[in-house]
């Protein structure tokens, strides 16, 4: 049965139960009672109000409580899932290698998706010691076309490997300069000529 006409066929019982309520006490206030109408009409009373309130518990109540809970909670609309959330929890339990073999899979299935890249490129280097495998899985994403702030933000993930991990100062001084002279007067360059100038200064002690 549906919403509307439960909620109907309650409201009439209810109306139906004061309504009887209503002519028994009338009649009890009358001189002379007539007593058996009077239990005939308690006794209906009992036996409506009762149906109401049997169909108020059972169907009407939870009906009234999903649609609460749906406005302010809104539990009908579905949740989308986080493509990360497997390598995330694998991550959570310290089970690296398998938090790159996920990540390794979202790029599979979405070749566009950076963070998965950054995320390969970071765990290897922090939890696998292998910066070399961060490198080249940094290096093969940035063979593919991305827009500029995509390739920007490989491109700086791919620096901190190689100066952070390889200390490799001139191949991440390579890098930033090609993120400069890509983007000029972007924050990517900027951020990218703040980091060169510690670059030099590493390179100049080197020489």
């Amino acid at each position: 049965m549906n919403a509307l006409p439960r909620l109907l066929l309650f409201v009439g019982l209810t109306a139906l139960t004061l309504y009887l309520f209503h002519q028994a006490q009338v009649i009890t206030s009358q001189p002379d009672v007539d007593t058996s109408r009077v239990v005939m009409l308690f006794g209906s009373v009992v036996i409506v109000g009762g149906a109401a309130g049997i169909l108020f518990v059972l169907m009407v109540l939870p009906r009234v409580g999903d649609m609460i809970g749906n406005f302010f909670f809104q539990p009908d609309v579905q949740i989308e899932k986080n493509p990360h959330s497997s390598a995330m929890a694998a991550l959570a339990r310290g089970d690296f290698a398998g938090a790159v073999e996920e990540y390794r899979q979202i790029v599979q299935d979405n070749p566009a998706d950076t963070h998965a890249y950054s995320e390969i490129a970071k765990i290897s280097c922090e939890h696998l010691e292998d910066p070399a495998g961060a490198a080249q899985v940094l290096e093969d994403a940035l063979q593919h076309e991305w827009p500029p702030e995509d390739a920007a933000f490989l491109s700086s993930r791919l620096v901190d490997v190689y100066w952070k991990f390889q200390h490799d100062a001139r191949s991440a001084r390579a890098l930033l300069l090609q993120i400069v002279e890509t983007m000029p007067g972007s924050r990517h360059a900027a951020n990218a000529e703040h980091r060169l100038r510690e670059i030099e200064q590493q390179l100049a002690l080197e020489d």
